[in-house]
């Protein structure tokens, strides 16, 4: 993990290296449907976002650029030339969000989904991302390891001599499939004055599409980054898959000096700084008993031997669990990191299942009980470290009771998904906050922003992983990705597609 590194600018390692060759897929398109026929019929905007134009202006405020570590200078009339541009396709990009929110991109290999029925989803969006991308002047690829889940890739060229920089965010959202409790149609989006409806909007389609205006932008109003600016649209990530979406884009070699990823950040605020997000451990904890009449109860509870008439598994696997909250407990105070709030850290029982072998009827004294845990643990900490100080706590209530001496709990770890951090220090984080300032001047989110962890698992760890710093910041709150009535505020999609550009400019050098 690079916690620190230096600001010294790396050349991207992409599929797009100036080798004096034309690029194999410049001329290539997306692989689906033509995407430039304007809004969808699903499209249904209640309200004109021009009537709104004064208010998104808000965010507009010209800035100086503070220029790159080579000297060269964005002026202040540049600025906020890119900054009205932003303002000048806020409808477009609107409509456009909306266009991507129709498109039915649920991750296929979702649990209880019908994989034929979704697959090419993910590469839909892929491709309108691409049309995107080249109206920013990007080189563009699309290609997946897997039939109809395409990530996308564009390179807009730097002039040479600043930091690169990645603009992240996946193209996959989570099923709806509790579609009558919507106020709409999920996958048809609906905008009124503040915001837009549907699923995606904030996990994280909105994010994704301001990236791409982000870099048109610069492109209309006649900045030119020093480093190269890459657009990433990725699958996979609602099932963490990143081998198929993050990682393989890494592996393919589209790599920078900084990544933002478009997640949604807003917490206790809105646009969030995030450099940080901890590791999530799966645990199953697996608790055998000895079944008997459940009448047997009272002469169980009496004998406490090794060999008695009949042994709860439900009894001790809550005797387990009570050992592990105590742990919980402990590392609210031994647990720690700067970029998470005190007792962030934790062991969550989220699935019990327990009963008789065969036949869950009270009329049995339970003789089997699974526990499966979400453990959330800090970025820093060794993962060995982890689940020892958790074996240790179960085998030491083991050793106490003498049913669970004899008869050992099993413990199986079906998932980790490794955290990943960015230090608060570090120039990239420190370039984000001071663009996300900039951009929200003079609205009702003005001021420095929160800089905290991201509560949940996300991309960020696989950039962290390739000694790439990484910063979360996109519009819309965690709180409501996934939710019925999902819905993202429009003015934080503006706010967040003012950062990303300022953050460009900043971080890569432009003039």
């Amino acid at each position: 993990m690079d916690d620190g590194g230096g600001d010294g600018a790396r050349p991207a390692r992409n599929r797009f290296a100036r080798t004096g060759k034309p690029c194999r897929c410049a001329d290539r398109g997306p692989r689906s449907a033509d995407l430039s026929g304007g809004r969808p019929a699903q499209y249904q905007g209640a309200a004109d976002v021009s009537g709104r134009t004064d208010r998104v202006r808000q965010l507009g405020t010209g800035c100086p650029g503070r220029g790159d570590r080579t000297g060269a200078i964005v002026t202040t009339d540049a600025t906020s030339r890119v900054l009205d541009r932003i303002d000048g396709l806020s409808e477009e990009l609107v409509a456009t969000l909306a266009e991507a929110i129709a498109i039915r991109s649920v991750n296929p290999t979702y649990q209880d989904q019908n994989y034929d029925d979704l697959i090419g989803g993910e590469s839909e969006v892929s491709g309108l991302l691409a049309k995107l991308y080249r109206q920013a002047g990007a080189e563009t690829e699309l290609f997946g390891n897997a039939r109809g889940r395409d990530n996308v890739v564009g390179v807009v060229r730097g002039r040479g001599g600043g930091r690169s920089l990645i603009f992240n965010g996946h193209v996959d959202v989570v099923p709806a499939d509790d579609a009558a409790q919507w106020t709409h149609d999920p996958f048809t989006a609906v905008v009124d004055r503040t915001h837009i409806w549907g699923r995606g909007s904030v996990d994280m389609k909105s994010g994704l599409i301001a990236q791409a205006f982000a870099a048109r932008a610069l492109r209309e109003a006649g900045i030119r980054l020093r480093g190269d600016l890459i657009l990433q649209g990725v699958v996979g990530e609602e099932n963490l898959e990143h081998h198929m979406g993050t990682s393989a884009v890494l592996e393919r070699g589209f790599t920078a000096d900084g990544a933002i990823i478009a997640e949604p950040t807003g917490a206790l605020t809105p646009l969030t700084v995030m450099p940080a997000t901890a590791g999530v451990l799966v645990m199953r904890i697996t608790v055998s008993g000895r079944s008997a009449h459940a009448s047997m109860r009272s002469r169980m509870l009496a004998e406490r031997t090794a060999e008695p008439v009949a042994a709860s598994a439900i009894d001790a696997a809550l005797q387990i669990h009570g050992g592990l909250r105590r742990l919980e407990a402990i590392w609210a105070r031994t647990r720690v990191d700067p970029l998470f709030e005190p007792g962030q850290f934790t062991i969550g029982l989220d699935v019990i299942d327990g009963g008789a072998r065969g036949s869950h009827n009270v009329a049995f004294i339970p003789d089997e009980t699974t526990l499966d845990y979400a453990i959330f643990y800090p970025p820093t900490a060794g993962l060995a470290d982890i689940k020892a100080e958790i074996v240790d706590t179960v085998t030491d209530i083991a050793e106490r009771e003498p049913w669970l001496r004899g008869n050992p709990p099993r413990i199986e770890w079906p998932m980790h998904y490794p955290g990943g951090r960015t230090d608060r220090d570090h120039p990239l984080c420190r370039t984000v906050g001071i663009a996300r300032e900039r951009a929200a001047a003079g609205t009702p989110f003005a001021g420095a922003p929160d800089v905290r962890s991201f509560p949940s698992a996300a991309d960020l760890t696989w950039f962290t992983a390739a000694g790439i710093p990484a910063v979360g910041l996109g519009p819309g709150a965690l709180t409501m990705a996934h939710a019925v009535d999902e819905r993202c505020a429009i003015d934080e999609i503006i706010g967040a597609a003012k950062t990303y550009v300022i953050a460009a400019i900043e971080w890569c050098g432009a003039e």
